[in-house]
């Protein structure tokens, strides 16, 4: 993998492993438990994560299916709109989830999750192992939010995203604890 790109996926995979530190020695119960009616257990956060990669991931390989050099490039707005959205999940706020991703279930459980997403994150990294240097500012990921992305500033909202939930799983665990 070329420099640029590794240093992005390895700034997710650091940014995963920290998540997943913040739920070690939780009990398949406190993973499962919704802390209200209206709120995520954290394997519902989990899987909201997983069904989020593995939507951006399906989008770009069919986005680029037909070849690099037939998308778009990326435009100065479409980076600013990348970084904006980067902002925004850097923040506590809460947001809603777009309408295009499920509601997560809470029927999987943890180590099930934990499986499909180290699957997921190899056909990630195989596919940006693939993009060529000169295929970075192409636009190749709508995101609801955002608009079209080229993987750069997808990768960087990628990372953001598990932040972003990462302090979701301290207020599900505060509410355990109460």
């Amino acid at each position: 993998m070329n420099s640029v790109l590794s240093t992005y996926y390895v700034e997710l995979q650091r940014t995963t492993n920290d998540f997943f530190n913040r739920i070690e020695g939780w009990s398949d119960e406190q993973l499962a438990t919704r802390p209200a009616s209206n709120q995520w257990s954290a394997n519902q956060v989990i899987e909201h994560l997983l069904i989020a990669e593995a939507g951006t991931l399906g989008y770009m390989k069919k986005k680029s299916s037909s070849g690099w050099d037939a998308l778009e490039n990326s435009t100065e707005a479409n980076s600013i709109a990348g970084k904006a959205l980067v902002s925004r999940l850097s923040g506590d706020n809460r947001l809603i989830a777009p309408s295009v991703l499920s509601e997560p279930s809470n029927q999987i459980n943890n180590k099930e999750l934990r499986s499909r997403w180290n699957l997921l994150r190899g056909e990630l990294e195989q596919f940006i192992e693939e993009i060529k240097p000169e295929h970075y500012n192409k636009l190749v990921f709508k995101q609801p939010n955002a608009g079209m992305l080229n993987i750069e500033d997808t990768m960087q909202f990628l990372t953001a995203h598990v932040r972003h939930h990462a302090s979701q799983l301290e207020r599900i665990k505060a509410s355990l604890n109460n």
